[in-house]
């Protein structure tokens, strides 16, 4: 009978914790960008990729769909896979990268990333990039990313 007498209580924790939905990792403010970085390229170097993670706070999901670099011929949406023998090789995402709501995807080196093609001059260390993020759903985004050496970059991902 005891377990019966605190029934209703339970009951109403219970209640009262499905009406609030859990917070999302990413906010409510629709796609949010952090630890935005690029490789640095020396001269005669003709591409470097860019790193972020992406966050959709929305709770529709959305999909990156392009880039833009003005200091490169082109910049493509890739994704870095491993055969079945472990060679690693990176396409095109057909149809862009999906963005699930209120989650984060990271574009990390072995994965996504932001390929710049076809670069017009040296990007130096240290040196700030503008990157242009196309969405299917959100409005485009202007991202500023930190240009870092190789050594930076080793650095960089072990944290």
């Amino acid at each position: 009978m005891q377990i019966l007498r605190h029934f209703p209580l339970a009951f109403l924790f219970a209640l009262a914790a499905c009406g609030e939905p859990a917070p999302s990792a990413c906010g409510d403010e629709g796609i949010t960008v952090s630890g935005a970085w690029l490789r640095a390229a020396g001269e005669g170097q003709p591409m470097s990729a860019a790193y972020m993670e992406l966050c959709n706070g929305a709770d529709a999901p959305d999909r990156l769909v392009a880039a833009r670099f003005a200091g490169a011929e082109t910049a493509e949406i890739h994704i870095t896979s491993m055969s079945d023998d472990g060679m690693a090789s990176m396409a095109p995402a057909e149809g862009g990268l999906a963005l699930a709501p209120h989650e984060k995807t990271a574009l990390a080196p072995g994965g996504a990333h932001i390929m710049l093609i076809g670069l017009s001059a040296p990007i130096a260390a240290g040196e700030d990039a503008t990157i242009i993020l196309e969405f299917e759903n959100a409005e485009p985004m202007t991202v500023t990313a930190k240009a870092m050496s190789p050594a930076e970059a080793a650095a960089h991902q072990g944290h």
